[in-house]
């Protein structure tokens, strides 16, 4: 039991980390996306769901429960925070300040869930891990990119994680 659970475990941790290296090597951080205090903190409590939900997705994996990896994976394509009851203020301040890119990763990362889901329907564990693993990689990439100030490992330098 043990043993096929590390065998499970085995390629999602590799597939989670070595695409974070190589991610967070290649983009340095460019900005910081100034949102207003209401905002920002619905922004955060949206992420912070995400990451629950990214949590829990690891363990359903890890046990094959395909109808919970996909009842979440569901959750996290629907919780796009430009569909959340926003006021039309709020509406116009995200899309005069959320940069294009950050708007690109954020549908990417959505879709990739709708793609993780589809993936638990069928049961398939391989394309499940994959596709857990590009959701891990696509929070780097805008992590790396846009919240340096809350994860500041992402602030290294580029040119220093290449001594190896």
């Amino acid at each position: 039991m043990i043993r096929t659970t590390l065998l499970t475990l085995a390629p999602i941790v590799l597939a989670m980390f070595a695409p974070v290296m190589s991610i967070a090597e290649e983009h340095s951080a460019e900005s910081r996306i100034d949102l207003s205090p209401e905002l920002a903190l619905l922004l955060r409590a949206e992420m912070s769901e995400l990451a629950g939900g990214l949590q829990s997705v690891a363990y359903s994996i890890t046990t094959a429960d395909w109808a919970a990896v996909e009842a979440t994976s569901h959750r996290m394509h629907e919780s796009y925070i430009m569909n959340a009851s926003l006021t039309r203020l709020q509406t116009e301040e995200l899309e005069q300040k959320l940069p294009e890119r950050f708007k690109l990763l954020d549908a990417a990362f959505h879709a990739r869930a709708e793609k993780l889901g589809q993936a638990a329907a069928a049961g398939d564990a391989e394309l499940v891990t994959y596709h857990y693993s590009r959701l891990v990689e696509n929070c780097v990439s805008c992590h790396s990119a846009y919240a340096t100030n809350r994860f500041p490992g992402f602030a290294r330098d580029p040119e220093a994680a290449h001594a190896h």
